[in-house]
């Protein structure tokens, strides 16, 4: 009896623990695998899905990026999670602002916080145009 006992309470805490295990250290996603931006489906972000004054939200190996196409062409990125509880940030044209849907943070095109809650400003990146696509990569 004390076999048996012994061996479910250790099958118990081994799948405990490969849990914890599996949150600590997740697998790499097969879609972020460069600095290549893709879209929803997977596909390389290209200059031309994005419209002037729009903003779109792509993935790559730095997390979710928020790439901006102003009046003049130009395009701005910053990571798309917001500094306060992690929410993805969102550009609102109308105001020429990026929001956080959940508690209502606004940065301006250079990420500093411009309403809270959130107090720390959202990480710029480069934008790179490439044949292939767009890229993202960490401000210098």
């Amino acid at each position: 009896m004390n076999v048996l006992l012994g061996v479910g309470v250790l099958g118990s805490l081994s799948g405990f623990l490969g849990t914890v295990l599996a949150y600590l250290w997740p697998l790499r996603s097969g879609a972020a695998t460069s600095d290549l931006l893709r879209g929803v489906g997977g596909e390389p972000l290209l200059p031309s899905a994005i419209g002037t004054n729009q903003g779109i939200v792509a993935r790559n190996d730095l997390g979710k990026i928020l790439v901006l196409r102003r009046p003049n062409g130009e395009f701005v990125g910053m990571l798309a999670t917001c500094t306060h509880l992690g929410c993805t940030v969102a550009w609102n044209p109308q105001d020429e602002q990026v929001e956080c849907p959940c508690h209502g943070a606004r940065y301006n095109l250079l990420g500093e916080v411009l309403r809270g809650p959130a107090r720390d400003p959202l990480s710029r990146v480069d934008i790179i145009i490439d044949e292939s696509g767009l890229r993202a990569r960490p401000s210098a």
